[in-house]
């Protein structure tokens, strides 16, 4: 996995979009006989930057609640946005004191380039 497959991933992970969700197990070790298998193949490369993007993307409008295309600090901790929260002046790279989701990807793309 390059190191952009890993930064998406981990944004979406932080940003709470976990991917498929599997019911509570009381046992933080899920038994393999519990283990759903998976519907299809595993993405990988560009599918797998562009899946990550896309989760990345409904969990930034989701958190838009005022439908402005854009979020403040406030927004994106009220909707668990810890990755946006965490980055937030880095990605408000204008200090408008909001970002939009063209900020937040400009951002995952220099942070790749470091």
């Amino acid at each position: 996995m390059n190191s952009m497959n890993r930064l998406l991933l981990s944004a979406a992970f932080a940003c709470g979009g976990a991917g498929a969700q599997v019911p509570p197990h009381p046992d933080p070790y899920l038994p393999p006989s519990q283990r759903l298998p998976s519907s299809s193949a595993p993405a990988f490369g560009a599918a797998l930057r562009a899946e990550a993007m896309q989760k990345l993307r409904q969990r930034f409008e989701q958190a838009d609640l005022d439908a402005s295309s854009s979020l403040t600090v406030e927004e994106a901790r009220r909707a668990g946005l810890g990755f946006v929260v965490q980055h937030f002046d880095a990605i408000d790279s204008t200090h408008r004191g909001k970002v939009s989701f063209d900020d937040l990807r400009a951002y995952l793309v220099r942070r790749r380039a470091r």
